[in-house]
């Protein structure tokens, strides 16, 4: 009955695939560089570059740049031109530097790892969380190095499953999913095929992490919920499925400060009400948590 359940609701990102809004450096190309640098360079003659293609690309990707702006200036209404600006260029800097990271840490060492990823807040939140045996919803939003997220999980002994939406560049998607098939870390894509459903279903079921982007939904059946004082909509995927399997969700980031990152867990909730809104507003008031806290780390650069 669970498993019909959450297929009929469609519990993840699935029918209406978001529309992507490119810069310069969500490229394959800087990928592919940027991962073959990794395995030659120090760290800090990689961040450099990545300083310097970042100043590049929001040169000259004025759109993207425009969106970003346009974003920060509803979220922090009282910060001036300039202020916003420096923002901006501060975070297509770690934006380049957050791909450095990601791909150095395909050839780094566990004890390098530990260093640069020390610790979480609040990782007991989790950790309490398996004794369920129901597995674990994780939610996150595209704010610090959300994909180093899945391996700091995963070399803390979790079992991770990434839910993601086909990026609609082939060869953005096939470097990710090889990334994280050499470190353990399960794809699951929702391409609008009931058996997505079923694989999240099953990942529960197995005392799993299921990890999901929630903060870029354009589907019509989103669940509204405000954020930085505007309607936003998120997938009702998490929260059919903590309702459907009893799984909790846990909203969960990865953010850098200064050399290193630090993971940052929230309390965990289930969903026993029927209705998504209030799980919804918990997740949006986490986002906005983070974001006020590390504006320099939101990589919002789709259209309100």
């Amino acid at each position: 009955m669970a498993n019909d359940k959450v297929v009929s609701e469609r519990p993840a990102a699935a029918a209406e695939p978001p529309r992507t809004y490119r810069h310069g450096l969500a490229r394959p190309s800087t990928y592919k560089i940027g991962y073959s640098l990794g395995k030659w360079l120090p760290r800090g003659a990689l961040f450099v570059l990545a300083d310097l293609l970042a100043d590049a690309t929001h040169w000259t990707n004025p759109e993207p740049a425009r969106i970003l702006r346009a974003n920060l200036r509803s979220a922090f209404p009282r910060w001036s031109e300039r202020e916003v600006e420096d923002l901006s260029k501060r975070i297509f800097r770690n934006f380049a530097r957050n791909l450095v990271d990601y791909g150095r840490f395909d050839t780094i060492t566990d004890e390098a790892l530990d260093r640069l990823i020390p610790s979480a807040q609040n990782l007991h939140y989790l950790e309490e969380s398996f004794s369920n045996g129901r597995g674990v919803i994780l939610v996150t939003g595209h704010i610090g190095n959300w994909e180093l997220g899945a391996l700091f999980f995963a070399r803390h002994g979790f079992k991770i499953n990434v839910v993601t939406i086909p990026e609609g560049r082939e060869r953005i998607d096939s470097i990710r999913g090889a990334y994280r098939m050499r470190q353990d870390i399960r794809t699951i894509v929702i391409d609008g095929s009931p058996f997505s459903s079923l694989e999240i279903v099953s990942a529960l079921r197995r005392g799993e992490i299921v990890a999901m982007l929630v903060d870029r939904w354009e589907g019509a059946d989103g669940v509204p919920a405000k954020l930085f004082g505007a309607e936003r909509r998120f997938p009702r995927g998490p929260f059919v499925l903590s309702r459907a399997t009893g799984a909790p969700v846990i909203p969960a980031f990865i953010v850098r400060e200064g050399s290193i990152y630090r993971g940052v867990v929230d309390p965990p909730f289930i969903m026993e009400e029927p209705e998504d809104e209030p799980g919804a507003r918990r997740v949006s008031e986490s986002l906005e948590r983070m974001i006020r806290t590390y504006p320099d780390q939101w990589y919002n650069f789709a259209p309100r």
